[in-house]
């Protein structure tokens, strides 16, 4: 699913190679993969993300900036000036006006997540639907992770048996990564 939305919003956003790209929310699972496909489609990428996954994020191909007070100062610093792109794949977190300040413009920003902001704002926002999911981008994913190419953040793992406590973990938006549950 991360995989999915984050190459889905890359292609909405149209990230060509050269590009510089703003990935906000690269500590998300959409984010660190839409990161990853940034870097490999040849953009250089200036990512936010809090100290969990700064080192590895760094270690893919981005620069790397923490969110809140003097974010769009260090991303236009960081970019020489306004970045070209920014794809929003944080939770609703009310960034959208920072994020609109790190561009030229704001339809140069999508958001996956805060729609309500896109409107008021003039930002892109992309919505999952039957006829735009990009499936058939999963298996490439796949086996460029079994090559150790590609990744998304695995927090934890559990047995089949501890859904409810994987459950509660992944509801109570602390997991950090995705949660695996594992039959035998």
């Amino acid at each position: 699913m991360a995989v999915e939305t984050a190459y889905r919003g890359l292609e909405e956003l149209g990230v060509p190679a050269g590009t510089t790209v703003l990935v906000h929310g690269a500590g998300s699972t959409v984010g660190y993969a839409a990161m990853q496909l940034a870097v490999q489609r040849g953009a250089q990428v200036i990512a936010t993300a809090g100290e969990t996954y700064s080192g590895a994020l760094r270690a893919v191909g981005a620069d790397v900036t923490g969110y809140g007070d003097g974010m769009v100062e260090r991303v236009r610093a960081l970019a020489g000036g306004p970045v070209d792109l920014a794809l929003d794949a944080a939770p609703v977190s009310n960034a959208l006006p920072g994020l609109v300040r790190t561009v030229k413009a704001p339809e140069h920003v999508l958001t996956l997540s805060d729609f309500a902001a896109a409107d008021e704002l003039g930002v892109r926002a992309s919505v999952g639907t039957d006829t735009n999911l990009r499936h058939d981008v999963l298996g490439g994913y796949a086996q460029l992770a079994s090559e150790g190419r590609f990744s998304v953040p695995v927090a934890r793992t559990f047995p089949l048996e501890d859904w409810r406590t994987a459950a509660e973990l992944s509801q109570s938006g602390q997991a950090r990564g995705k949660l695996v549950l594992r039959i035998g």
